[in-house]
């Protein structure tokens, strides 16, 4: 997995944490504590330069308040979502929404679609040294995931296919070809039974080509 100097982490379910080759630390849909799939090591976050929201579910904002309010963190999130943080005290909050780009921390942050509840968007991400990296958030697949692979050309695609409440593998090997993949980091799968989507499932479906790795909550790239 070639991430350029960048680096990411896996806390489990939904929630990830990029550390940029120059020091900066990203976190998206910060659940922690109430995650059963989150190491216990792992539910102070730390020093946080930017949080960033995909959508309004508890599982994705559950302790989004907490940690941008003790770390000063800058917040972005799309419109609705950023009001209700702002309205919780919240004071560096970036409201967006789809087709928008901010900058956060160094890193260019694209919003884009995604097909869910909760005010969904996923992000597209930008670092300086040039990876782009596209977390799909809590989606289904969708064919405009194409025009996100024209668009944008991202070298890592961060997809969220444990089924039930996501696509699952079947889906997701079609969101691999649609965004013409071949680094795929999978996410929010095992934390509940329903959940039940793996690695080693998309990997059989996709074949040779694409680097899928297995992960656990902890795991950290590269």
């Amino acid at each position: 997995m070639d991430l350029k100097g960048n680096a990411v982490t896996w806390y489990g379910h939904g929630t990830w944490l990029w550390e940029t080759s120059e020091g900066k630390r990203l976190m998206l849909d910060p659940w922690l504590k109430g995650n059963p799939s989150c190491p216990e090591e792992l539910h102070d976050p730390g020093a946080l330069d930017a949080v960033l929201l995909t959508h309004g579910h508890f599982d994705h904002v559950g302790d989004a308040e907490e940690a941008i309010k003790a770390t000063g963190a800058t917040a972005v999130a799309i419109f609705e979502v950023g009001q209700e943080l702002i309205d919780a005290g919240c004071e560096d909050v970036v409201q967006m929404n789809k087709g928008g780009t901010v900058e956060v921390a160094g890193v260019k942050a694209t919003m884009v679609d995604a097909r869910h509840s909760g005010h969904e968007a996923g992000f597209v991400l930008e670092f300086p040294d040039g990876l782009v990296v596209y977390q799909s958030g809590d989606t289904d697949v969708f064919g405009d995931m194409a025009l996100i692979a024209e668009i944008y050309q991202p070298d890592v695609c961060v997809l969220h296919m444990g089924d039930h409440f996501t696509m699952g593998p079947r889906q997701a090997a079609h969101a691999v070809r649609l965004l013409g993949a071949t680094q795929v980091i999978c996410g929010h799968f095992g934390t509940f039974p329903p959940l039940k989507g793996r690695p080693e499932h998309l990997r059989d479906l996709v074949g040779p080509g694409v680097d899928i790795p297995d992960m656990s909550p902890g795991t950290r790239l590269p």
